[in-house]
């Protein structure tokens, strides 16, 4: 935890990187201090103070340049006062094949160091662009400003910019290996066109430190902190930068860098470090950010908490303007997921004119014993949000009785991964994973000790790409490549190889790319495996969106009885988790895969298993096709219900934290690919963290007894049993199967605050034996005589249900289509079944009858009902077993449960408009299972 030291000048604490989770043999939470209301701990930091469990930051007096050197025409160079070079910086490079080469240098200081301004014109490889520079060094900053131009307007035949990839080359002079740390400064803003707020970068930090010997503190306590300043970077290697310039209106191209070694560089770093970004941009003065700018952090590494209670929270404020000032005031406030206001408070501070920043402690009280919460904190023209958690431990037991995993990228890789650590400590993250319940992971993340120690099966995904092993000159041989993969999935424990990944999205013939696939990589690796003995499981590449064709190929090349099982990446759009129509929907892909798995279990060789190796419930703000934060919570939790009843091994979640694997904590709110976490990227949980690990816990150890057998054609519904209890599933779709349906062309469309219950319609369902009730996060919800209203968001029934009973006898509500009074039985002949029911539409109905899916295909038969009640006989062939229980565990039907009697799905569907300016007609179906 953070320790506090209360003195005028300091803030203390260790960083997050040594915090271990809250609720991990106790909770994490602050010392005293903190209080509620106008008043609070204050604590001012200034640049000369002690880092927070970071070496002491050097003044490295004012920074000179020196051009020339080592055969580099126009590389100048960063040096300290005391004549220690930090940094080279060399030439641009302005696309994949132009760059600079030659240079005219003015240097006032003719090769000796100088503050400059130092300017070059380089020659450029391609005549049609020039490249320019001038460095100036001020005090303990350098600045770099680059000007180019391009051919034409400097765009390619797409619009883009042609030197959207510029890098500059730089090269750190003796810095510490492991020191250099990439994150942006950024801030939060509104949206005129409404929506929730979003965070936007404004310029890229990236920092590096060197150790500082034979100084005061020269046994290691002691170094001199570096940052260098981009307004766009989303990369860098050991020589290069990215630094993409942007057109002035005067057609010149202009990119900007800022080198910066001065004490205040250590604050900011001791910020980041701890995780508070935004007040780390704030102390350097990033321009673009708002003055003041305030941030939140908690002691709590991921703001999650084992129970309810005070916790505290502290609110930073940095700015020219707030230590010119008297005082600055700052309101706090927080809400729950019901939106009720649980804080309010108002602050006035004061910085110091000689600190960075200055802390204020607020304790805000987490309700429990479950709960989300969103935390605001505004001054002036600056906010800043973040959210916390609180929910139970729970002792999952193990992997063999769990499909709850983890893909996408760790926070802290295992060594030798090519991605940058996290800011979160290992064990931080792991103690998060136990709290989810997370007892599968789709790399190699740990050791086999830590793997058995933890109770988590690991697996191994090697990478691969079409044609790599074509070139017989290539640095490494198939043999060589298969062997290095085996070798860290051994040291892993993995228990399966996910082999390649997605080559379905390449976009070329999928025949061409399957052939390759199995004759070169797959044959090959499996009798690699088998050379060696291993005992480990194999899974086909997963495929981005179903396509039997590649699968088809795999059969026909003789790949299929190498695989133990297939993995699918079951894309989603706006369509709620158990929508299967159109190419975009989770459930419908499952099905279809489940099915195909099935359908070709031609002998005790066919591979079973089915893998969801990327699930997800994408939250980028404000646009129609993504989920917003409320929305994200239930499809979490339907999404791992629905896996759980469709058959699935294991569901790998991607992924745990908003951002890249090589943009850890980066911001992009337009780019859907920044919003696929569970948390925010400032490691704070949206909704659906709490979701998931409610649906873990439900699914600890649970059984898959069948849909919901409804009276009522808009209640859905999922049964389990575990521990010898039932427990059901509920939700209703009687406002349609779209989220979003009334957006326009637009892409953008305003999402509303997590807290915001949706407006929408209800059914009361009478549950027999219903004891307690729960919504998506677990939270308590009344029942009415033993009767729960349910919309659109699923809610959890236990108590003392009986396993036997298929569904309520009373549900009351309006209907989307009027499709009533549905019963099924066997007909006469074999695979028959009658249909019965009331068509109360006024008309004609077309009417569905899904029952268990044959030779890989999921298929439905169509009929045409009259208005009024109806009997009709629909043949459904082999689909319709002979014996009521011929359904086993190994035999799975499309829809219905693992043993017993299966079940037949009877749908209606129907489309309209929500509004006469909606670009998507929304879909709304009767739709029953029904045992036979």
């Amino acid at each position: 935890m953070k320790k506090k030291v209360n003195t005028a000048r300091t803030s203390g604490g260790l960083s997050r990187r040594a915090f271990l989770i809250g609720g991990v043999g106790g909770i994490g939470v602050l010392g005293a201090g903190a209080v509620i209301g106008g008043g609070a701990l204050l604590r001012s930091r200034g640049s000369g103070d002690e880092s927070d469990g970071l070496p002491r930051a050097v003044d490295p007096g004012p920074l000179q340049l020196q051009v020339g050197g080592d055969g580099h025409p126009g590389r100048v160079t960063v040096l300290t006062t005391a004549g220690r070079h930090l940094i080279h910086f060399d030439g641009y490079r302005l696309t994949t094949s132009t760059g600079t080469r030659g240079a005219t240098v003015d240097d006032p200081g003719n090769g000796r160091p100088s503050s400059g301004p130092v300017r070059i014109d380089f020659e450029v490889t391609d005549p049609d662009y020039t490249a320019s520079v001038t460095y100036r060094a001020d005090g303990g900053r350098v600045t770099a400003d680059w000007e180019f131009t391009a051919p034409g307007d400097g765009l390619d035949s797409a619009g883009r910019p042609l030197l959207r990839g510029g890098r500059v080359y730089r090269t750190l002079v003796d810095a510490r290996a492991t020191s250099e740390l990439h994150v942006p400064a950024s801030r939060w803003v509104r949206d005129s066109r409404g929506g929730v707020p979003v965070q936007e970068r404004v310029a890229e930090l990236n920092f590096v430190d060197w150790d500082v010997p034979g100084s005061e503190g020269g046994d290691g306590t002691s170094r001199l902190y570096g940052c260098i300043t981009t307004a766009t970077s989303t990369s860098r290697s050991t020589t290069t930068l990215h630094a993409a310039p942007s057109r002035d209106d005067d057609g010149v191209w202009r990119s900007r860098l800022e080198f910066r070694a001065d004490t205040t560089v250590g604050a900011a770093r001791s910020l980041v470090d701890n995780g508070r970004t935004l007040l780390a941009g704030a102390v350097l003065g990033s321009t673009g950010l708002p003055d003041p700018t305030v941030d939140i952090t908690s002691a709590a590494t991921y703001n999650v908490v084992a129970s309810s209670g005070p916790r505290t929270f502290t609110i930073g404020l940095a700015g020219r303007s707030a230590r010119s000032q008297h005082s600055t005031s700052i309101e706090v406030t927080a809400r729950d997921f019901d939106g009720t206001e649980i804080h309010r408070s108002r602050h006035e501070v004061a910085i110091p004119q000689d600190a960075d920043y200055v802390d204020t402690d607020v304790t805000i009280d987490l309700p429990g014993p479950r709960s989300w919460c969103s935390i605001e904190a505004t001054s002036a023209d600056s906010f800043a949000r973040t959210a916390a958690a609180v929910w139970p431990d729970h002792d999952f037991g193990p992997s063999d009785q769990s499909i709850i995993g983890l893909g996408g990228f760790a926070s802290t890789p295992s060594p030798g991964s090519a991605q940058s650590p996290g800011l979160e400590s290992r064990g931080a993250e792991r103690s998060l994973w136990r709290r989810l319940g997370i007892r599968h992971l789709r790399n190699p993340w740990l050791t086999a000790e830590e793997s058995s120690e933890l109770g988590i099966s690991t697996a191994a995904q090697p990478g691969g790409s079409p044609g790599q092993f074509d070139d017989p000159s290539g640095d490494d041989s198939f043999r060589e490549w298969a062997e290095k993969a085996l070798d860290r999935g051994e040291d892993a424990g993995a228990a399966h190889y996910e082999l390649l990944n997605e080559w379905s999205l390449t976009g070329v013939d999928t025949v061409e790319l399957a052939t390759e696939y199995t004759d070169q990589w797959l044959i090959p690796f499996r009798a690699e495996m088998d050379r060696r003995g291993t005992d480990a499981k194999l899974l086909a590449m997963p495929l981005a969106g179903w396509d039997a064709e590649f699968l088809d190929t795999i059969r026909d090349r003789d790949g299929w009885h190498l695989l133990d099982g297939i993995a699918e990446h079951a894309g989603r759009g706006n369509y709620v988790p158990d929508y299967d129509g159109g190419k975009w929907n989770f459930l419908g892909q499952v099905r279809t895969a489940r099915a195909y798995l099935d359908g070709h279990a031609t002998d005790s060789d066919s591979p079973t298993e089915l893998w969801l190796t990327e699930t997800y419930a994408c939250t980028r703000p404000n646009a129609w096709w993504y989920d917003d934060e409320r929305t994200a919570a239930d499809s979490v939790l339907l999404t791992l219900m629905l896996s759980k009843a469709e058959g699935v091994a294991g569901v790998h979640w991607f992924q745990l934290a908003d951002g890249l694997w090589h943009d850890k904590y980066g911001v992009n709110p337009t780019e859907s690919e920044y919003h696929y976490g569970l948390l925010h990227v400032d490691r704070s949980p949206k909704p659906s963290l709490p979701a998931f690990a409610f649906a873990a816990e439900m699914l600890d150890g649970a059984s898959f007894l069948g849909w919901i057998e409804s009276p009522h054609p808009d209640l859905r519904g999922l049964r389990f049993s575990r521990g010898g209890s039932a427990f059901w599933v509920l939700w209703s779709r009687q406002d349609g199967y779209l989220n979003n349906a009334t957006h326009g062309t637009d892409s953008y469309f305003p999402h509303p605050e997590p807290w915001i219950p949706p407006e929408g319609a209800s059914l009361k369902v009478t549950v027999p034996g219903a004891t307690l009730c729960q919504d998506v996060l677990g939270r308590d919800i009344d029942l009415d005589g033993g009767s729960v209203t349910v919309s659109g968001s699923p809610v959890v029934v236990t108590g003392d249900l009986d396993l036997e009973l298929p569904g309520p006898e009373e549900v009351s509500g309006d209907m989307s289509v009027a499709l009533t009074d549905v019963a099924v039985r066997r007909g006469d002949r074999p695979g028959t079944l009658i249909v019965e029911g009331v068509n109360g539409t006024g008309g004609r109905l077309g009417i569905r009858v899904m029952g268990q899916q044959v030779r890989g295909l999921v298929d439905e038969t169509s009929l045409v009902v009259a208005e009024g009640r109806f009997t009709e006989t629909v043949d459904l062939g082999d689909a319709l077993p002979d014996d009521p229980e011929s359904s086993s565990d190994s035999a799975v039907t499309a829809v219905g449960a693992r043993g017993g009697r299966p079940q037949v799905r009877i749908m209606a569907q129907r489309r309209a408009k929500v509004s006469a300016s909606a670009a998507e007609s929304q879909v709304y179906r009767a739709e029953y299972y029904r045992a036979v």
